[in-house]
């Protein structure tokens, strides 16, 4: 008896690219839809006001975010199986990272549901932090992987690098935030592809090329 490993890791391309899609779609509601609706920058008050005016609108946005939290697990597990037979440490950093931000998520979701936005955009950010972390790690797993390719490690490391620096400024440099804001218009693009990218390919062709990709996989036969 043979244990193939192909179904498996083509099984957890499959899933990690309609999570990341899924996530996508889902951010641009919670984030880009409901949330920019209801929170007013600086203004407290005002805010709250909103949520409290529009409390279906701002508690759908707050179970997306739930979802959103789903789908970072589920990538979290898939990139760690996608990356082990390639570089098990690597695997092992990349799905910590990402569990990491998750529980900052998960966190700042927590004060979402309690009407504390201010809380879970600090949250958040802190998150998006290790995130960064997250994607230059997993850039460079892909570096090790001869079927997957380069350019979508250089897509993920640019936009972990982006991630990282942009939030990294944001909380422990607010002095020089236009700065910030101007580095982040031009790197918002750039940052939005690496992580999308990546999850399309997975679902069009990761894992397909397995036997090549990897062939230090070992096979375990019965006697």
């Amino acid at each position: 008896m043979k244990i193939n490993y192909k179904n498996k890791i083509r099984f957890w391309s499959i899933i990690s690219g309609i999570s990341l899609i899924i996530m996508a779609i889902a951010a641009g509601y919670a984030y880009g839809f409901s949330f920019n609706q209801i929170y007013v920058e600086s203004d407290s008050i005002q805010t709250m006001i909103n949520i409290l005016a529009n409390s279906t609108l701002y508690y759908s946005g707050v179970i997306v975010w739930c979802l959103i939290l789903i789908t970072d697990l589920i990538v979290a597990y898939g990139f760690y199986r996608y990356l082990k037979p390639v570089n098990k440490t690597v695997a092992s950093l990349s799905g910590v990272l990402r569990l990491i931000y998750s529980i900052f998520l998960a966190i700042g979701i927590v004060f979402l549901f309690g009407k504390s936005t201010e809380v879970f955009l600090k949250m958040w950010s802190l998150g998006l932090i290790v995130i960064g972390l997250h994607l230059t790690v997993t850039g460079l797993g892909v570096f090790q992987s001869n079927k997957t390719p380069n350019i979508l490690g250089v897509l993920l490391i640019i936009a972990g690098i982006g991630y990282s620096l942009i939030h990294g400024l944001q909380n422990f440099l607010p002095q020089i935030q236009n700065f910030t804001d101007s580095l982040e218009s031009i790197l918002s693009i750039p940052m939005t592809i690496g992580e999308l990218s990546f999850g399309i390919w997975l679902l069009v062709r990761g894992g397909k090329n397995i036997n090549q990709q990897f062939s230090d996989v070992p096979v375990q036969d019965a006697p």
